[in-house]
């Protein structure tokens, strides 16, 4: 791993994201070739760190996770060998410790007076290493990007606690940033109250990884608290430009190589599959449409792929969601059902969809508690109505964590202890005889880091899920 802080890595990240970035540095320095750190505004750094984490948690990494969870089906080419499970440590890379990691940390060197910048950079950061630790296991961390050519791993249990105490500092820093400001910020404008329940959001599913769930019930309760305070991708790329497009569309215009297919998530919202979700209190027509992706024609999607479709990351649903299991482990039935009926009544009002599945037939009843006796929802053998709650919030987690990283956490998270709730979801082959539980080393990282371990390979259960 190079730790060297590179320049010319950090310009070439605010000249290809920053818009209007020339008039933002005119007259800083004569010869461009010979800029400095010092002769760029820390703040500048900022959008292009958050567009490269962007890039990180809705790319590749996502789509394999969504095949290695039953959600997405890769059908040509490279997408194809992924979804077979053929994949190599060529696959993958770890280059958000260069254009993530350093810039932020750059920038929180810089600005140490501003506890809003200090605050957004710890929780950006805390965002990458989480989905990297979660992947992959122990990762580099402790020594990462610093002088230390070949940064030891760090155990993944430890990882997570730093990461804990790292959005603790974010939220103190928040709660101490009225009246600060930044020059920009692609994701929330500023907006510190947006990014403070971000942190507590996120340091929810970090508690939930780590099975911790009376903690991870406290910090959702301060989590986001509403559809407009996501943290989102928003494409804005014009006819032209599909760098800053919905990064599905942006792939399906490279060829038919993946899609929703049959699927098992798209089973479980079709209502003629057999295995369907839909209930007398549930109709999930309107969440198949808009979640249906055509690979054979990229502009032929209005749907979740739609050229300047916005993308989850960190959301008002994961909260609920978190409210809704942790408070049903920890708090009791009556608790986390209540959170579920919250999430019903938000999917009630279609706010997810975009304008083209407003109109498409849509149901999502309260449920009671007698609901879930048995034979009723999520019941039909019988197990204890709490059990049965529990099943429906993980299908339902399942669902709404469509394109994100949940289903597939979710699923190594509960495989040991809960499999009696978990989605069962088929292997992709009829040749395989195990479930995915972590990606493999970069092949970067292991050819240029002595302190590398031996890869534990694709089937080995990270610490956290043992």
């Amino acid at each position: 791993m190079k730790s060297i802080y590179n320049i010319y890595i950090m310009a070439a990240i605010i000249i290809a994201t920053q818009s209007g970035c020339q008039k933002l540095v005119a007259g800083r320095n004569d010869n461009p070739n010979q800029l400095t750190p010092d002769a760029i505004d820390a703040g500048l750094f900022l959008n292009g760190a958050e567009l490269s984490n962007i890039a990180i948690q809705l790319g590749p990494l996502s789509r394999m996770a969504g095949y290695y969870s039953g959600q997405l089906v890769g059908v040509e080419q490279v997408e194809k060998e992924r979804y077979n499970y053929n994949v190599t440590n060529s696959d993958f890379d770890w280059d958000g410790y260069q254009s993530v990691i350093t810039p932020l940390r750059e920038i929180r060197k810089r600005t140490m007076a501003n506890p809003l910048y200090q605050g957004i950079t710890k929780v950006l950061e805390a965002h990458l290493i989480g989905t990297y630790a979660s992947l992959f296991g122990d990762v580099p961390f402790s020594q990462a990007v610093t002088d230390i050519a070949d940064p030891v791993f760090d155990d993944q249990l430890a990882v997570f606690d730093s990461l804990q105490k790292m959005l603790d500092e974010a939220v103190t820093d928040f709660n101490n940033a009225a009246g600060s400001v930044v020059l920009q910020d692609y994701i929330f404008s500023g907006n510190r109250t947006k990014w403070l329940q971000s942190a507590f959001t996120l340091k929810a599913r970090y508690y939930m990884y780590t099975r911790q769930y009376d903690l991870a019930y406290t910090a959702a309760q301060k989590g986001i608290s509403a559809y407009a305070n996501n943290m989102v991708f928003k494409p804005s790329g014009t006819s032209t430009d599909n760098s800053a497009k919905n990064k599905i569309y942006i792939v399906l215009t490279g060829g038919p190589n993946m899609g929703t297919e049959n699927s098992y998530m798209i089973k479980l919202l079709d209502a003629t599959s057999g295995i369907s979700r839909n209930n007398t209190k549930t109709n999930e027509n309107a969440r198949l449409k808009y979640y249906k992706i055509n690979r054979t024609s990229a502009a032929a999607n209005l749907g979740i792929a739609y050229s300047l479709e916005s993308q989850p990351m960190i959301t008002y649903q994961e909260n609920l969601l978190i409210l809704a299991e942790a408070g049903t482990r920890t708090q009791g039935m009556s608790v986390g059902l209540g959170y579920l009926n919250t999430l019903r009544t938000f999917l009630r009002a279609g706010t997810f969809l975009n304008s083209n599945f407003t109109s498409e037939a849509r149901k999502y009843d309260d449920y009671v508690v007698t609901d879930f006796n048995a034979f009723g929802i999520e019941n039909m053998d019988g197990i204890d109505p709490t059990r049965a709650l529990l099943r429906e919030i993980i299908e339902e987690r399942y669902i709404s964590g469509f394109t994100t990283f949940m289903p597939f956490d979710d699923a190594r998270r509960l495989k040991k202890s809960d499999s009696d709730i978990a989605v069962p979801f088929p292997l992709n082959t009829a040749t395989a005889t195990q479930y995915i539980q972590r990606f493999i080393y970069p092949e970067a990282e292991i050819l240029s880091n002595e302190q590398a371990p031996a890869e534990p390979g694709l089937y080995s259960v990270t610490k956290v899920n043992q």
